[in-house]
C-alpha cells in the first residue's frame, strides 16, 4: 500500500513501543498529518452549505436591486443552491431576498401579483384581501351577500352572473344529545385527619 499523496509505501508505526494494530493500518490512506492535509487541500464537499459558502465569495458590495449595503446575501436564480455559475447568481439584501422566494411575488422581486380574480395586489395564496376574507367568511373566494327582496343572499358569481351559493350548516343538534350523562358512583375520598 502507498500514500494517496506522495506515493511513497506505507510503514507500520509504533505507538509507546507497541506495534500499530494490522486493521488500522489498512484503513490507512495517508502516510502521515502533513500528507493528509496537502492530499485533502483540493477536495470539496458538495453539500448545500460549502456551496453557499463559496457563492458568498463573489457577492457585489451592494443589493442589485435597491441598492442597500447592509445584510447582503446570494440570491440563485434557479434555487437550486448547488449551481455557483454566475449568471445564476445575484446579490440581495435581506428584504429582497426574502421577497424572491416569497409566492406572490414576481421573480425579480420588485413588486407583488396581482390577485387571481381582481387586479389587486395578492396577499396570501394569490389572493387579495378581499378575496381572503370571503374565503374565510364563507367557504369560497367569490362568495358575497346580496340585497334581494326577501333579505340578504348568500351568492356567487361565476363571471357572468349571480348564482345561489349553499351554505354548508351542520344541522342542529337533537333533544337527546343533550341528556345528562350518567355518572358512575365512586367512593368519596376522605379528608386526612377526619372521621370516618
Amino acid at each position: 500500500m502507498n500514500c494517496k499523496h506522495c506515493t511513497k509505501p506505507l510503514e507500520r508505526k509504533r505507538f509507546n513501543g507497541r506495534l500499530e494494530d494490522l486493521s488500522a493500518f489498512n484503513r490507512r490512506v495517508y502516510c502521515n498529518r502533513a500528507c493528509m492535509a496537502n492530499g485533502m487541500e483540493g477536495i470539496k464537499v458538495m453539500s448545500d452549505k460549502n456551496s453557499r459558502r463559496q457563492s458568498a465569495k463573489v457577492a457585489a458590495l451592494v443589493c442589485q436591486s435597491c441598492g442597500a449595503a447592509t445584510n447582503l446575501q446570494v440570491h440563485h436564480r434557479d434555487e437550486n443552491p448547488q449551481n455557483n455559475a454566475p449568471s445564476n447568481l445575484r446579490t440581495l439584501c435581506a428584504s429582497c431576498h426574502r421577497r424572491c422566494h416569497s409566492p406572490n411575488y414576481t421573480e425579480t422581486g420588485e413588486r407583488r401579483k396581482p390577485c387571481e380574480f381582481c387586479s389587486a395586489p395578492s396577499i396570501k395564496r394569490g389572493w387579495c384581501f378581499t378575496h381572503i376574507s370571503r374565503f374565510k367568511r364563507f367557504g369560497h373566494p367569490l362568495a358575497k351577500k346580496k340585497k334581494t327582496a326577501s333579505g340578504w343572499v348568500l351568492m356567487l358569481h361565476d363571471g357572468q352572473k349571480w348564482l345561489p351559493f349553499p351554505l354548508n350548516k351542520t344541522p342542529a343538534p337533537a333533544w337527546d344529545d343533550y341528556a345528562p350523562t350518567v355518572m358512575r358512583s365512586t367512593p368519596r375520598r376522605r379528608k386526612l385527619g377526619s372521621k370516618p
